[in-house]
């Protein structure tokens, strides 16, 4: 079945109407062929009919024989005319047994990795598995190099959320989905004893002042550590204020300077010399945008060129003594440079869904950078790769939930 689907491919592009195609898309989503991410993807990034056609022929192909033949025998179905000019016949399905050995793996969501067995008696909290006093001791008897943390009481965690939904420019998309990231990433932080500064919809240059002003703020001198997490359009190493606009140079569209924020700002206004309240301490960035238009493999795209690189660390002398400019940092894209990262606009984008899921399930016995590995890993199989960059990570950073 999956070459004779190959074989009437071009026919099928040729000939199959809008309307059929919805249908078909319909019915494989029902017989759970297609996921509802595939199905809004195929909607929304091929809008001409013969390339969704396309799309959607070499999707239930790549899932092997069982798939292909429900979407020919679904053509016969639907539309008998056509099935008979493709020379289809009548098919017999296989059997589900047979459907498991001839299956591929393919799927635009992220292929989860198992949970871990909870403990017996392990608590829980709105999702988050607790990390024990005893799961506690041994982490800091055995890993003798980690960031410490400060006690419940004598500390305060902040952390900062800015989610860019909506734009001045028609022709940037609204983010749909966006609020379910926000909520849900929100409510994620709150329950690691963060508090939480929410911001939606900054043009760049409020982005640059928030940044400022919370890197300043005092509490972080009783604080040990923070989240730094944006939700915007981008592209490679510039994330979109809501007043982004592009300028035309040498007849090729850029964005101007002033409506984006460059990454770099974001470790400038962080480092050590900038942010005294949080030297030595561990600060997370995660960034859900594209960097750029390419795919990691071939929803809704969170990106619309390419930036210079971006620097190297720095040494610089601080009078006392000798100290890096950036240290103690990370920074988590939604995916490699140069390519887009996705969105449901009712589920809300996939870095930041998983993220939350991991890291609810793992981080009572795992340091943020494995839960960054556990993460990349379950998009092994998808149409993304978060990536880990600028790490100036000295130590581990584990946030022991429930401490």
């Amino acid at each position: 079945a999956e070459k004779k689907l190959f074989d009437v491919r071009p026919q099928l592009v040729k000939s199959c109407s809008s309307a059929l195609i919805k249908d078909l898309l319909d019915d494989l989503l029902h017989e759970n062929i297609l996921s509802d991410l595939e199905v809004e993807y195929i909607n929304e990034v091929f809008p001409a009919r013969a390339d969704r056609c396309r799309e959607l022929i070499d999707t239930v192909k790549r899932k092997g024989d069982y798939s292909s033949n429900v979407l020919l025998q679904r053509i016969i179905d639907k539309d008998p005319k056509l099935g008979k000019e493709l020379g289809l016949t009548e098919l017999s399905l296989p059997t589900q047994e047979q459907k498991g050995i001839d299956e591929k793996p393919s799927s635009p969501e992220p292929v989860k990795p198992p949970l871990p067995v909870k403990e017996t008696g392990q608590q829980e909290t709105n999702g988050i598995i607790l990390c024990s006093e005893a799961e506690y001791r041994d982490i800091t008897t055995k890993e003798k190099e980690i960031y410490p943390i400060r006690e419940k009481r004598n500390r305060k965690r902040l952390a900062l959320i800015i989610c860019n939904i909506e734009f001045e420019d028609e022709c940037i998309k609204y983010r749909k989905g966006a609020n379910v990231d926000l909520e849900g990433m929100k409510k994620l932080l709150e329950e690691l004893d963060y508090t939480v500064q929410c911001e939606v919809n900054l043009t760049a240059e409020a982005m640059r002042t928030t940044l400022k002003t919370f890197a300043l703020k005092t509490e972080h001198k009783q604080s040990d550590s923070t989240f730094l997490v944006f939700m915007s359009h981008g592209e490679r190493d510039i994330i979109y204020g809501t007043d982004c606009t592009r300028e035309l140079v040498n007849g090729q569209a850029r964005v101007t300077t002033n409506s984006v924020l460059h990454t770099d700002y974001i470790f400038e206004t962080f480092n050590n010399f900038n942010c005294p309240g949080l030297r030595d301490k561990p600060k997370v960035i995660i960034i859900q945008a594209c960097r750029g238009y390419g795919r990691s493999q071939v929803l809704v795209s969170d990106g619309q060129s390419q930036q210079p690189s971006i620097n190297q660390k720095e040494l610089e002398d601080d009078a006392c003594r000798v100290m890096l400019k950036e240290t103690d940092m990370t920074c988590f894209y939604a995916s490699t440079p140069d390519t887009v990262s996705f969105r449901c606009a009712e589920k809300g984008s996939l870095l930041i869904q998983t993220f939350i899921k991991i890291l609810q399930k793992y981080a009572h016995n795992s340091s943020i950078e494995d839960i960054f590995r556990k993460v990349q890993l379950s998009f092994k199989d998808g149409m993304q790769m978060p990536t880990q960059d600028r790490n100036t990570f000295v130590k581990k950073f584990f946030l022991f939930p429930g401490h």
